[in-house]
């Protein structure tokens, strides 16, 4: 499930110990591929920074597959589009294009 909630400024629930459920913003969650939620990482934080995939993908317990690995660059190319419609109105459209450039050059999303 993914619910959107990897987007700067998200809050965490504290850990009320074992067997809680916590539901938040429910109307956003959804089932979509495993790799969704790396997008936002992909495409943020680990741009320049391999070392913090690296580290990400070790607590993972392993890389993704070929097939995993075509999925996150359509979908980082699906983000930044995204990205981009929300950022022109908002004058802030840079990190989608910025993304739509590292898929051009072949760069990891």
């Amino acid at each position: 499930m993914t619910d959107s909630k990897t987007l700067p400024g998200s809050k965490t629930l504290p850990d009320t110990g074992p067997r809680t459920l916590a539901v938040v913003d429910p109307e956003r969650a959804r089932p979509h591929t495993v790799v969704f939620g790396v997008v936002r990482l992909a495409c943020g934080p680990w741009v320049g920074r391999p070392d913090l995939r690296t580290a990400f993908f070790e607590g993972y317990g392993r890389e993704l597959t070929d097939k995993e690995e075509r999925s996150l660059r359509c979908l980082a190319a699906l983000d930044a589009a995204s990205a981009i419609s929300w950022g022109v109105p908002h004058h802030d459209p840079e990190g989608g294009r910025a993304t739509l450039a590292r898929l051009e050059r072949g760069d990891a999303a």
